[in-house]
């Protein structure tokens, strides 16, 4: 499965559609999901396969967990499955989620590529995430390097 990488800035029109850059189109595929993030701070597409995985992960959580089920229920009801590109490359996305991101009166939002989908982003939503002094990325990065790349005790490079 293609990955996704890199941004586009593009232009939703008053309808709700947006083209989708070509370099996306391919590894979305027909038939995706329109969703939240992992995050649930914005609009995501998820190909396929991959919402299938996560829909998988979603059920492992029982019925007696509320604030489980909760989530999935917050989740589910914002989902958009069986969505496809029009003959001329563009996705509408729906009221409710252009509502609830800020993008009904938005006119360019940015792709951001994340690995195995794609999000969609009010732009001074992900400028105001982005923009983060260099401390705080210093923080970010040692976060990240200690949590996921560092090696185990006793299993040193």
């Amino acid at each position: 499965m293609e990955s996704f990488t890199g941004s586009a800035v593009h232009t939703i029109d008053p309808k709700g559609r947006v083209f989708i850059p070509t370099n996306y189109r391919e590894a979305l595929g027909g038939d995706f999901t329109i969703a939240l993030n992992n995050d649930l701070r914005t609009i995501a597409m998820y190909p396929r396969e991959i919402w299938r995985e996560k829909c998988e992960a979603y059920g492992r959580i029982p019925d007696a967990d509320r604030v489980g089920r909760n989530f999935v229920r917050y989740v589910m009801g914002n989902t958009y499955t069986g969505c496809n590109l029009d003959g001329q490359g563009r996705i509408l996305i729906p009221q409710t989620l252009r509502a609830m991101f800020g993008l009904m009166e938005q006119k360019d939002i940015r792709f951001i590529g994340v690995g195995e989908y794609l999000e969609l982003w009010n732009i001074e939503q992900y400028h105001g995430l982005t923009m983060t002094p260099n401390d705080e990325a210093d923080r970010i990065l040692d976060y990240i390097y200690d949590t996921y790349f560092k090696a185990p005790a006793g299993h040193e490079a």
